[in-house]
């Protein structure tokens, strides 16, 4: 067993109501709407949480007429703890680490104290340094190049060279006076910023390195995805919505609050017009966990905000967001 599939198996057990379910079907095959039914859980939660037994193989779906039989896959689960936990970093990992220790020296080095040093000479590095920076502009929002600018100088002065370095490394798309980031995977990401070969004088993970220090690696490097609140601290109203990068949207939201200007949500808009920037508050409701191979990043990310939907319901009075909308991506409305 690879150790991505021990990771699935454990994080699709962390949770009491997936251990509910297995423990229903280990009883017998179920429908999902009995299973909805059985312990209180509204279908799209249920949906959500066999959708992450399934892809850690640890229930089989077939679909009878009108319904999905929902069975429990015992062969894997008369799989020991000791088998799980001896499992091994795949090769693609110890790559990835290595990857991932090379981009966070080449940053050290040149944003010492948080500011850029300079621009590497050599076109990977800069590659790294550049995305640095784009990671600063949330994907496929619009910015203006007062905005652009705002946004690059905290970092280092010479603005309009990493504004035109940007653009022509396609970080940044432009048309006319307007910017913004294309929502690029995480295997374009990778192929774009960083080398293809193990860099010369860079030490490498070894097979036999501790597994702290991979995973202590990893958490340094990628992007935490998620779900955040913007919280109006007067009326107590909410704005919620899930993010590939967390700290990116973050900068990003705070920046457009202390402009006073929110393209994404007219009723924010009028109360920020109304309280002011220092009314709102920005905090991550839930980060997602690394994606297993073969997972829908997309997918995980809008099944976790349709959960955090149902559970605050910022609606109406109690919040910014569109209750038919969500009604939509529940399938209680059509599209």
């Amino acid at each position: 067993m690879e150790i991505e599939q021990s990771i699935a198996i454990l994080k699709a057990l962390a949770d009491k109501s997936r251990l509910a379910i297995m423990n229903s079907l280990l009883d017998q095959s179920q429908y999902a709407e009995d299973l909805a039914k059985r312990h209180a859980l509204a279908p799209s939660t249920v949906s959500f949480h066999l959708r992450k037994l399934e892809q850690a193989g640890l229930i089989s779906c077939r679909r009878e007429q009108y319904y999905v039989v929902i069975k429990a896959n015992e062969a894997l689960l008369d799989i020991t703890l000791r088998q799980i936990t001896a499992a091994q970093p795949s090769d693609q990992q110890l790559q990835n680490v290595r990857l991932d220790a090379y981009r966070r020296k080449v940053l050290d080095t040149f944003f010492p104290d948080g500011t850029l040093l300079k621009l590497p000479t050599q076109h990977k590095k800069r590659l790294i340094v550049l995305a640095h920076f784009a990671e600063r502009f949330e994907p496929l929002c619009r910015y203006s190049e007062q905005e652009v600018t705002r946004l690059i100088t905290p970092l280092f002065g010479d603005y309009c060279t990493i504004r035109r370095l940007l653009v022509d490394e396609g970080l940044l798309q432009r048309e006319g006076a307007t910017y913004w980031r294309e929502a690029a995977t995480e295997e374009q990401s990778v192929q774009t910023i960083m080398p293809t070969t193990d860099p010369k004088g860079v030490k490498t993970v070894n097979k036999g390195d501790n597994r702290a220090q991979i995973k202590r690696l990893y958490k340094q490097s990628a992007a935490d995805m998620g779900v955040y609140q913007i919280r109006n601290t007067v009326n107590n109203r909410i704005f919620l919505e899930c993010s590939k990068n967390l700290e990116g949207t973050r900068n990003s939201r705070l920046f457009q609050l202390k402009m006073g200007k929110i393209v994404f949500n007219r009723e924010l808009q009028k109360d920020l017009t109304a309280f002011g920037a220092g009314s709102f508050e920005f905090s991550v409701l839930e980060v997602l966990g690394p994606p297993q191979p073969g997972e829908n990043v997309d997918r995980l990310l809008a099944d976790l905000e349709l959960q955090w939907l149902e559970k605050l319901q910022p609606f109406g009075e109690r919040g910014y967001n569109s209750l038919k909308g969500f009604q939509r991506k529940n399938g209680e409305l059509p599209s």
